[in-house]
């Protein structure tokens, strides 16, 4: 009977458990609509989650990324993974130029968008880390305001 009854619980407890809620990308008129959607409509937890419906949904924009182009640094270390920030960010560049739409200012956007979803990828951190985290992603930033990628 205690087999059953733990089974029970077990299953009980599951169906209380949170089920993120999966988007269905909306259909646009121009692709420059579908990437100011995926850069700036969506959080950075959901663009995290759902990068692979995003690509299913937008095939013909650029999903290519070489990640943080950090040198020595990359995408990650002991109190950071920026890895989903670089993707956006590439995700951002490389549409804008492609679509003929990259200007100073959506350059500054896109970089501002960046340092948000840099400053997200802290929030789950534990506080010594999470602090040691907020300033790699001011330095990130600064990096890219800097040098312009």
């Amino acid at each position: 009977m205690g087999f059953l009854l733990n089974s029970l619980v077990a299953v009980t407890s599951l169906l209380t458990v949170h089920i993120p809620h999966r988007i269905t990308p909306p259909t646009f008129e121009s692709p420059i609509e579908a990437v100011s959607y995926v850069m700036f409509d969506l959080d950075f937890t959901t663009f995290t989650r759902e990068k692979f419906s995003l690509k299913r949904a937008y095939p013909s924009l650029d999903w290519t990324t070489d990640g943080c182009s950090a040198p020595v640094i990359g995408n990650e270390g002991r109190s950071f993974n920026f890895t989903h920030a670089c993707i956006r960010h590439d995700f951002g560049y490389r549409n804008t130029k492609r679509l003929g739409q990259f200007t100073e200012a959506v350059r500054t956007k896109i970089d501002e968008q960046f340092h948000r979803d840099l400053e997200s990828s802290c929030t789950s951190q534990v506080r010594t880390r999470k602090i040691r985290c907020q300033m790699w992603a001011e330095t990130f930033y600064i990096a890219v305001r800097a040098t312009g990628g």
